[in-house]
């Protein structure tokens, strides 16, 4: 098959493209980044890098050829909560306008969608574990962090109307905090490599509020496992589906585990979250999927303890430092 990966360079994105690699596809990326996550694929004869923004129209009508593309994985997007919440312009515009490029250049020909949704689109519903048809429940406007949830929930608003009147095709995932290799640079966006970056350099831990909230993490080759698997069956086709873990853990034990798994000794701080993002933020206490669709569907589940995935992960930033150093 031929195959397009917008966000190709990026974390989930560059795993997904050594998978369909890997099964014998021809994949075609788009993604602003420089192509750092994808240098060791840049040699393969069945792999094509645009190095251009979603939201180019060009792209969609002259410098790909969509006549030959059977499908299209749509993972480019904004999801750093610190842009999303200091730039929610910049996040509105390739999350939703960006998505609906990449919609309406599928309807034109046809192409199955699979599409990077967020647990974000829960929002603050207390009643978890979460199910795929389960209410949303966002705040204010006025909070820029829910633009990120709103901007996905569009998209697969869009997707399914695309589907209802012109027959597109589509997979939807809600990803549930997603980690291992190539995840951010260190401290920089998400919060395991913004432990790690304190943990390597033997800085206090800095936690957001007081540490009790919780998420479940899953590690990104069995993730990526099941978004090959769900966007490849027939039997997943124009449904939603939830990918995570369902070990709940809140953000002060994954700072302990951390650290046990490194053997690091930094001290664990707490700061409250006002100071990190202003009054631009919201927190959400609790986030867990229930994963039982998926696997009911197409049998997936996680596979590797967090403990383990935590301890990879770690070794991957280790020998990049060591790397860089």
């Amino acid at each position: 098959m031929n195959i397009i990966v917008t966000g190709g360079a990026g974390f989930l994105g560059s795993h997904i493209c050594e998978k369909l690699l890997d099964r014998g596809h021809h994949v075609t990326v788009v993604d602003m980044a420089d192509g750092s996550k994808i240098e060791h694929l840049l040699e393969n004869p069945q792999f094509v890098f645009h190095q251009d923004s979603i939201l180019n129209n060009d792209l969609w009508t002259r410098d790909i050829n969509l006549e030959n593309i059977d499908m299209i994985f749509h993972f480019a997007a904004i999801a750093d909560p610190k842009r999303y919440v200091f730039d929610p312009l910049t996040t509105l515009e390739i999350d939703l306008q960006g998505s609906l490029n990449v919609f309406k250049a599928a309807a034109r020909h046809k192409i199955k969608v699979t599409f990077a949704s967020t647990s974000e689109i829960y929002g603050k519903n207390p009643n978890v574990p979460w199910k795929e048809d389960d209410d949303r429940l966002l705040g204010s406007t006025q909070i820029n962090r829910w633009c990120y949830s709103t901007a996905k929930a569009a998209g697969e608003h869009y997707l399914q109307a695309y589907n209802q009147k012109e027959g597109v095709p589509f997979v939807i995932y809600r990803f549930f905090n997603v980690y291992g290799p190539r995840l951010d640079d260190l401290g920089s966006g998400r919060v395991i490599p913004i432990f790690l970056e304190q943990f390597l350099k033997g800085d206090p831990i800095t936690i957001h509020g007081d540490g009790e909230q919780t998420r479940s993490y899953a590690y990104v080759d069995d993730v990526v496992d099941g978004v090959v698997e769900c966007g490849l069956n027939p039997k997943a086709e124009n449904q939603i589906f939830n990918i995570g873990n369902s070990r709940e853990t809140s953000v002060k034990e994954l700072a302990q585990l951390l650290k046990e798994a490194g053997g690091f000794d930094s001290e664990i701080t707490f700061v409250p979250h006002k100071e990190v993002f202003g009054d631009k933020y919201e927190d959400i206490p609790r986030r867990v999927p229930d994963v039982s669709k998926i696997k009911q569907v197409v049998g997936w589940e996680d596979k590797t303890p967090l403990e383990e995935g935590l301890k990879k992960t770690i070794e991957y930033y280790q020998q990049r430092s060591l790397v860089k150093g």
